[in-house]
């Protein structure tokens, strides 16, 4: 009878750990990364005077950490006004991507806010200050725009492009005091990844350290952190997937929604954009869907300070029209 020698020790542990380290690297990828929890907390202000306190204590806590020439802007005329134009910026960027057309909308009469992301425009510009960003930290500053637009004026409009489009999207499902929410170009998927792929990029960088994804062929830009971080790719796909979540459970907030994307999208997944655009319409919200056509040419970021002044003024002018603006 032939009798099988056992396994050394040594390699009975070596394949304990290898399966060990196998089902470990299965649970990241494979269980979803939870988008419980991400509901709104209003606290809308009170009046005009307790929204201008509430912009001051912003103002005062990014100056010791955050470079001088960037930071949360409010164009105000002293008091409240019909219309509170809320502007947030992509991730990476800085509220000096939409100072220009801010300010525009500021000439006309309306009060402006363009608030700073958590961590965004820090002293050192460096990637890293992203490495701890979390989608709960992208819901309290939703929630704290919206609540202190509620003392600037009777109407919010909120525009944000990319992450922060995303951004604008839980903001016009969730909160009650919106009037309109505009995405422009939004972060709800990675450009040619299917769904199911984007969910475990979403689990794996959530969970693991994060990784600066530096590109060198990005022009540097003095208001931009210089290329992006996994951490802050998944958290802003996970506040996107609380959005969809709620957005199957319950009819947005806002009365108006507008998803502006562009056919030349090199970033992210317009399908993303398309498959929210039809839960809002199964839930019978006042949506407009619209698109910049590909002979136009528009990039994903046509807004940015220093983007090509052509493209510009032609998103410029889209933006106006679907927002109600006289040219």
């Amino acid at each position: 009878m032939t009798t099988v020698e056992p396994w050394p020790v040594g390699v009975v542990a070596l394949v304990v750990v290898l399966g060990v380290v196998l089902l470990a690297a299965l649970l990241i990828v494979l269980v979803p990364v939870s988008t419980g929890g991400l509901g709104p907390r209003p606290k809308p202000a009170r009046d005009y005077a307790d929204a201008m306190a509430r912009f001051e204590a912003i103002a005062a806590a990014e100056a010791p950490v955050c470079n001088p020439a960037i930071h949360s802007l409010l164009l105000s005329h002293g008091e409240p006004t019909r219309r509170v134009y809320v502007f947030i910026h992509g991730t990476t960027n800085s509220p000096r991507q939409f100072e220009e057309l801010g300010r525009l909308l500021h000439a006309r009469g309306h009060t402006v806010y363009i608030p700073l992301m958590p961590r965004h425009g820090r002293r050192s510009m460096r990637l890293a200050e992203l490495r701890g960003l979390r989608a709960e930290e992208l819901r309290d500053y939703a929630d704290a725009a919206v609540d202190l637009a509620s003392g600037l004026g009777q109407e919010i409009v909120a525009v944000g492009i990319s992450g922060g489009a995303a951004v604008v999207g839980w903001m016009g499902q969730n909160r009650a005091e919106m009037h309109t929410a505009l995405l422009l170009a939004p972060f709800l998927g990675v450009r040619r990844v299917s769904p199911a792929v984007g969910t475990a990029m979403m689990n794996v960088y959530s969970r693991m350290p994060s990784v600066n994804l530096e590109d060198p062929l990005e022009p540097r830009r003095d208001w931009v952190y210089r290329g992006q971080t996994t951490r802050a790719l998944a958290e802003t796909l996970r506040i996107g997937r609380a959005l969809f979540r709620q957005a199957t459970a319950a009819p947005p907030l806002a009365s108006h929604l507008i998803l502006l994307t562009t056919a030349r999208e090199t970033q992210v997944a317009n399908g993303a954009t398309y498959r929210l655009a039809a839960l809002w319409w199964a839930q019978g919200a006042n949506v407009i869907a619209d698109e910049f056509a590909p002979e136009l040419e528009i990039p994903h970021n046509a807004i940015d300070p220093a983007a090509d002044p052509a493209k510009k003024a032609i998103v410029y002018a889209r933006l106006l029209e679907l927002l109600g603006e006289t040219p």
